[in-house]
């Protein structure tokens, strides 16, 4: 249910809930980025969604564009890393460093240097709670660092058994109002990390090697959040946050290098996850016990990870993904039957990476995408290719978010080459950008008084997710209308 507060007078004695710099909150999103890209696919849950706008109608071009030492697979992470109210661009490369690059030039604020490869996309968020964000990512050298936002020095680092090629997410997975980080590793298991020191909270071993990374969110309504990662044994995991303890597990018919994504795509109020397979599948499964909603067989493996969200304005939610057949593929939440598809015209359809944004005049969300080697593909809501731009980097990766602070979202590529960097804007941003805000109806039930360990999710008015915790620790920074989100029940609607 959703509930709202007007706070007119003196306010309740709640732990403060901080706000670590511009349109970066201390706890990355759950579901909508907001001009930031705080992670792989860009939130907790991997929707792909980001909800602030950009305006490329009239034309584009790079912005600028960064040499590393060697070719970059990693995802940008976008935001505020040392508060000091501009947006940083956070990437790892295969010369082993990882780099945080000034948002509006692209000027290394500083490098930190792993003992590998990073195949890893970094994680931003404040997971010691002192305020500040601090930087995660993991490197073939088999640690996970925890890197200080302000100058790259070392907070702590985790050795775990082989290589860490699955990128980290980050939030409160057992209700202690701290954060934890949530990483595979090639040595077969899922690792918890406390964020104050890296310690070991708990690890789960699958079959084979995890190099996809892991989603979190409440996917059975059970108030408590859940872990759900695949593994390159062909099953699909869903584990208790609080211990690791396995809820539940699927077997596709491959390994699963895709990332899964979290929502509620066929709109019943329940949690679905979805995720591809090696063999040729993209799965629905009902988080409540992992059962089957939908399968959809392309003509290739899926490595690519999904992007879930309304992108047609029909108040229903789609289903994006590309495919090794070369083509991006568009079903629909309810059922998995193809709304359309596009074909690249590519050799083949890797790991890349598939946004939803308004970055158009044109209705709808538009999809951005790319296979290896070819353009920046932007495909309007219905299918049409709007416009394309010549690879910036022979492409691996791509985020979506405001960089220079404009208020406009501009994107963000990686990949091997000369530049392994660059970042696409608008040539003007005439009509205005702004956000998309939040897609759930405002449905307020005054009456309804929550218990101080009652776990909530807290918005302010614009979408912006606050906090998310036990209700009794959580404190306003200022008096307003706030929207707290509990037990999984709220109404979808196309706003």
């Amino acid at each position: 249910m959703l509930v709202v507060w007007v706070f007119l007078g003196s306010l309740p004695e709640f732990i403060n809930a901080q706000t670590c710099g511009f349109q970066t909150t201390c706890v990355p999103p759950s579901d909508w980025a907001n001009g930031s890209w705080q992670m792989f696919n860009g939130t907790q849950k991997h929707t792909g969604r980001q909800a602030m706008k950009g305006n490329f109608t009239s034309g584009r071009y790079v912005k600028w564009s960064f040499t590393t030492g060697n070719f970059v697979v990693s995802s940008p992470a976008i935001g505020d890393i040392n508060t000091d109210g501009q947006i940083e661009v956070v990437i790892g490369s295969h010369d082993h460093k990882v780099y945080a690059l000034r948002g509006t030039d692209g000027a290394v604020l500083w490098y930190y240097i792993t003992g590998a490869e990073v195949f890893s996309s970094p994680a931003l968020g404040d997971i010691n709670n002192d305020g500040r964000i601090e930087v995660v990512v993991g490197s073939k050298d088999g640690k996970v660092y925890a890197l200080r936002g302000t100058d790259g020095s070392p907070l702590w680092s985790y050795t775990t058994g082989y290589w860490v090629l699955s990128s980290p997410v980050i939030g409160d997975i057992d209700n202690d109002s701290n954060i934890e980080i949530i990483v595979g590793s090639r040595d077969h298991k899922i690792y918890a990390l406390r964020g104050t020191n890296g310690s070991l909270l708990w690890f789960y071993t699958t079959g084979n090697y995890v190099r996809a990374s892991p989603a979190i969110g409440d996917i059975n309504g059970d108030g408590y959040v859940e872990v759900v990662v695949g593994s390159s044994d062909g099953k699909i995991y869903a584990l208790q946050g609080t211990d690791g303890s396995l809820i539940w597990s699927y077997t596709t018919g491959g390994l699963v290098a895709s990332s899964p994504a979290i929502g509620d795509i066929n709109e019943d109020g329940n949690i679905e996850i979805v995720v591809g397979s090696s063999d040729n599948n993209i799965y629905a499964l009902r988080g409540l016990d992992g059962s089957p909603l939908w399968t959809f067989s392309t003509r290739g493996g899926i490595f690519s990870s999904p992007a879930i969200g309304d992108i047609n304005g029909d108040g229903q939610t789609e289903v994006v993904i590309g495919s090794y057949d070369s083509t991006v593929y568009v079903l629909r939440g309810t059922n998995g039957t193809l709304l359309w598809s596009y074909n690249t015209g590519s050799y083949y359809y890797w790991e890349e990476d598939v946004a939803l944004a308004d970055v158009d005049s044109s209705a709808g969300l538009e999809i951005i995408t790319y296979a290896v080697h070819t353009p920046t593909y932007i495909l309007s809501s219905s299918g049409v290719l709007l416009w394309q731009m010549s690879p910036v980097v022979n492409q691996r990766s791509l985020s979506v978010g405001d960089v220079d602070g404009d208020g406009c979202v501009e994107i963000i590529a990686t990949g091997k080459g000369a530049p392994m960097v660059g970042v696409i804007d608008a040539t003007s941003n005439e009509g205005g950008c702004g956000t998309l805000g939040n897609d759930d109806e405002l449905s307020i039930d005054e009456s309804e008084v929550l218990k101080p360990d009652d776990y909530v999710e807290i918005f302010t008015t614009d979408g912006r997710r606050i906090y998310e915790g036990k209700y009794k620790s959580f404190k306003p920074t200022r008096k307003g209308i706030y929207f707290v989100k509990s037990k999984g029940k709220i109404k979808k609607v196309m706003r």
